[in-house]
């Protein structure tokens, strides 16, 4: 699966500045965009493929439920997440009646972000999605902070097979090359340009462990590929 294109548009331009400096680990996942005005915002949307557009319901002088509209009405595959401060029951009735994906409050954590866009691109996908293009562990990174709950299945070159069982953002079992728990994703992390696909009710594994915040579980793998190298 290649990058998903992103549009981001916000009149606030050291808002943007933020968010692409807070995008940078998630550059093999999101591929991003950034405008100021719905005129650019229209332009891009003319000239290229924009699986996302997140936009301020603010913009100067426009707003971005007319932007949702236009994007409704001639790219209808492309989702929208919009934001705003003043976040009115009107303001929702229009979005939502209009097709938006998602209404999140200004000011919001970007893990709350992150979040949304995982949600709605996992859905998108269906139940098995082969990802050929992000890094196991940012995949690992992005599934924990979410609180997802997944099965994924890594193939390496020499046709090896590992399974890692995520449950809400908890590491339940992983098993691969004889090993299982952090020592299976440390061996998963070693790996030079696996196969990934993720995919719901995988079985095959035969311990469980105790569920480990896959935060902690990755700290751990890391430390012990460091030891290794």
């Amino acid at each position: 699966m290649s990058r998903k294109n992103i549009l981001i548009v916000d009149r606030d331009k050291d808002f943007l500045l933020e968010l692409r400096e807070a995008f940078i680990p998630f550059k093999n996942v999101y591929q991003l965009a950034f405008v100021s005005t719905l005129a650019k915002a229209q332009e891009i949307l003319r000239k290229f493929t924009v699986h996302m557009v997140i936009a301020n319901v603010q913009l100067s002088g426009e707003s971005g439920l007319e932007l949702l509209l236009s994007v409704r009405r001639w790219h209808t595959e492309t989702h929208v997440v919009l934001y705003s401060e003043e976040l009115t029951e009107e303001i929702k009735r229009s979005a939502y009646h209009s097709g938006v994906s998602a209404i999140l409050p200004s000011p919001f954590k970007f893990e709350e972000l992150l979040k949304v866009l995982a949600g709605i691109f996992a859905k998108e996908s269906g139940n098995t999605t082969v990802l050929d293009t992000i890094p196991l562990a940012d995949l690992l990174q992005l599934i924990g902070m979410g609180h997802h709950s997944t099965d994924i299945i890594v193939i390496n070159a020499r046709k090896e097979r590992g399974i890692i069982r995520i449950r809400k953002g908890n590491l339940l079992e992983a098993e691969a090359a004889g090993v299982q728990g952090v020592n299976a994703v440390t061996e998963m992390l070693s790996w030079e340009s696996p196969t990934i696909k993720t995919c719901k009710g995988v079985h095959g594994i035969s311990s469980a462990l105790h569920p480990l915040p896959l935060h902690d579980a990755l700290i751990q793998a890391a430390a012990r590929l460091d030891e290794k190298s």
